[in-house]
């Protein structure tokens, strides 16, 4: 047997006629290695005595028995062995901090034309909630698992902490830990806050730097549309300057300076739209369109009103269900032609359109037909087509006012639809004046200029009770 001269082992020493052994507890109480040194004299030790040395210096926990087992056999065989590790504390398990997952997503797809190609002028996708959407979810911190040193005391976990980021505006924490969202919008996380906002605020132009805008919410551009960026937003856009030619698409108002389309820019509103001009653009309203200076070469149709203040309604197309009125209506020159259509509803037009080009498909059947029993059958088609026309001419609309009133000056060859009744005005009309249906001789009434307030109904209504007290007199 050997000594222990040449050996450098550390711990606390235990003596023993036949041996050294070495008990080494780790700084931290969490390891128990064992050095066992045989001599000349004496006999080896037993796995019973080296449980007894373990347990007088308090190693109770986490001993591993196939270690001890292992030692206490190389032991009795009267092997030497250094730094056997034969006990192991558990550590603690930390809690894991409070965090958030987001469910929210952008549609990546919206990045990509209908090709699959990667559509240039988008350049940031919106993630666009609901109102009372799941936007995410938080899971609290936890307080983690306890551990044990090699003596059988308790180690605490260190406790999770609090996650930094704020739960901010318009989102709220329901059933300890779901975000849901309290209103339409689009939904934004900075690395310290998330919310949900219902107002996109453009600093500057939309262009390359922000691409096309896809919003729940309103859109406030404080610079200027430019061409080919369209902007989507539920509930209106606001305009500092001009817009371009794009396409704007809006449930609420559209307000901005002006806007020149090239025949390619379009305008779909819900509300109202107000601008200082507007140049060969199409335009679609719910509401009214209020113009300051010029409507010129316009495709616009609105179920409300149609109003220039101070300039001109020059070329194109107006129908306005609501009415229509402007300083000056027309142009000189006759290669511009412009189209008036007011008390009609658009979408009506388009109906009775559809209907007329069935009833002439029917008509020419008939005007072909010698069956009697056939051309029956089909002339009670052609009354049916008729009676669905007139059913929609007689549509009530509390906003119809089929109107038309002129400021300053109304230019020859300028084609006004009013109700029923269409002209081509043949002599420029004065300033000053209202033009309405004449419900009793058909065509038109050029009347004293009365603002889009009064109904032309009610002014009709008046003329004809004028004319019964005039005939009752007479």
């Amino acid at each position: 047997m050997s000594g222990t001269s040449h050996l450098s082992v550390t711990g606390n020493e235990i003596r023993k006629l036949g041996y050294n052994l070495y008990i080494r507890i780790s700084p931290d109480q969490m390891k128990c290695h064992c050095s066992y040194i045989p001599t000349d004299k004496g006999s080896m030790m037993t796995r019973g005595e080296f449980e007894t040395y373990l347990r007088q210096y308090n190693v109770y926990e986490g001993i591993d028995l196939t270690a001890l087992e292992r030692f206490a056999i190389s032991a009795a065989a009267g092997k030497q062995l250094v730094d056997v590790l034969v006990a192991s504390g558990t550590l603690p398990i930390h809690g894991a901090d409070e965090r958030m997952e987001i469910k929210a997503r952008a549609d990546d797809a919206d990045l990509k034309n209908e090709d699959g190609t990667v559509n240039m002028y988008r350049v940031q996708t919106f993630i666009n909630v609901n109102k009372d959407d799941e936007i995410g979810i938080v899971f609290p911190a936890e307080e983690g698992t306890p551990g044990r040193n090699i003596l059988g005391r308790s180690i605490p976990p260190v406790p999770g902490k609090p996650m930094r980021v704020k739960i901010g505006r318009n989102v709220r924490r329901v059933d300890g830990g779901r975000l849901i969202a309290s209103i339409t919008g689009r939904f934004v996380q900075t690395p310290f806050e998330i919310s949900v906002e219902d107002e996109y605020i453009v600093h500057g132009n939309v262009n390359f730097r922000v691409g096309i805008i896809d919003f729940k919410g309103v859109v406030d551009v404080r610079g200027e549309i430019r061409d080919h960026f369209d902007v989507k937003a539920t509930k209106g856009v606001k305009v500092f300057g001009n817009i371009g030619a794009c396409n704007i698409n809006t449930d609420g108002n559209v307000t901005f300076c002006g806007m020149d389309g090239r025949n390619k820019g379009c305008i779909i509103a819900g509300g109202n739209i107000y601008a200082n001009y507007l140049h060969d653009v199409t335009i679609e309203c719910a509401g009214d369109v209020v113009v300051a200076v010029e409507i010129h070469n316009c495709s616009i149709k609105a179920l409300g009103k149609v109003v220039v203040d101070k300039g001109a309604i020059m070329g194109g197309i107006c129908i306005a269900l609501g009415g229509i009125e402007s300083k000056t209506i027309g142009s000189k020159s006759s290669s511009t032609p412009t189209i008036l259509n007011a008390g009609n509803s658009y979408f009506d037009l388009n109906e009775i359109n559809g209907i007329m080009a069935e009833m002439e498909k029917v008509q020419w059947l008939y005007d072909c037909s010698v069956l009697l029993s056939e051309r029956t059958k089909l002339k009670e088609e052609i009354e049916a087509l008729s009676d669905r026309i007139v059913a929609i001419r007689n549509k009530e609309y509390p906003n119809r006012n089929a109107k038309i009133n002129v400021k300053h000056m109304m230019h020859e060859n300028t084609q006004i639809t009013i109700g029923a009744s269409t002209e081509v005005v043949k002599e420029k009309i004065s300033a000053g004046t209202s033009v309405i249906e004449n419900s009793l001789k058909g065509g038109f009434r050029y009347l004293p200029f009365t603002n889009l307030f009064v109904r032309a109904t009610d002014i009709e209504r008046s003329i004809m009770s004028e004319l019964e007290q005039l005939n009752s007199a007479g």
